[in-house]
């Protein structure tokens, strides 16, 4: 018990830093929200998924290799957007017109899906493809340009809060919920996950657009890095 104390304690001191901080620097609030509503529709969309592979294909050594040759899909058109398609998109628009457009492009696609009374494969694929694709080109670059005008502290403190508890509870609490939804009304299908994946996109639509509105223009990152150096 004395052992998980300290423990304890570290947690307590980690949770009133990041609210000092995020009162400190809006924009990092903003940020922790929208990461946490993003984890959770990955997350979502990964079950909705899996769960429509596995029906589809019911040969794990089929399955396994459709999964291997999708992934390889999502690497290879996040590396084309991220080397061609971003740089030319990033000379003429402010980041905050990304962080709007990119749940947008999310949410055309859940809910197309959602308006499907059993969504096929290539629907539900298609969804969580352009999701992965835009997190691992665009988003994470968005995601550290929103630090750049920062100060060290806001940087550094800012990083080790997100990271350790914006990531990977927002995964970990769309798990606990689905597993709730689970024990209360027995297994949901693949349309009733369909829905929720919807609800979850518009979520993350509405903290990307707050926090769009709090992240300075490339003009003001620039004049406040060089006030720095």
């Amino acid at each position: 018990k004395k052992g998980k104390q300290p423990e304890a304690h570290e947690k307590e001191s980690m949770i009133a830093t990041a609210s000092k901080l995020f009162k400190r620097v809006p924009v990092l609030g903003a940020l922790f929200m929208e990461i946490l509503s993003s984890q959770g529709l990955a997350t979502l969309m990964n079950v909705c998924f899996i769960t429509k592979l596995t029906s589809a294909i019911p040969d794990d050594a089929e399955r396994a290799g459709w999964m291997g040759k999708f992934f390889a899909l999502i690497n290879v058109i996040s590396m084309t957007l991220q080397f061609t398609t971003l740089p030319q998109l990033m000379t003429f628009l402010e980041p905050k017109h990304l962080w709007r457009a990119l749940p947008l492009i999310t949410m055309l696609f859940t809910t197309f899906q959602s308006l499907q009374v059993d969504p096929s494969l290539y629907v539900v694929s298609a969804s969580l493809l352009t999701m992965k694709a835009l997190e691992y080109s665009a988003r994470r670059m968005l995601d550290e340009m929103v630090y750049v005008p920062l100060d060290y502290e806001s940087r550094y403190v800012g990083k080790e809060v997100i990271g350790v508890f914006g990531y990977r509870f927002g995964k970990s609490a769309m798990s606990l919920a689905l597993s709730a939804v689970n024990a209360c009304f027995g297994n949901i299908g693949i349309q009733q996950l369909s829905l929720l994946t919807s609800g979850a996109s518009f979520l993350w639509l509405s903290a990307a657009w707050k926090l769009s509105n709090l992240v300075p223009t490339r003009k003001e990152a620039d004049e406040a890095y060089n006030k720095r150096k």
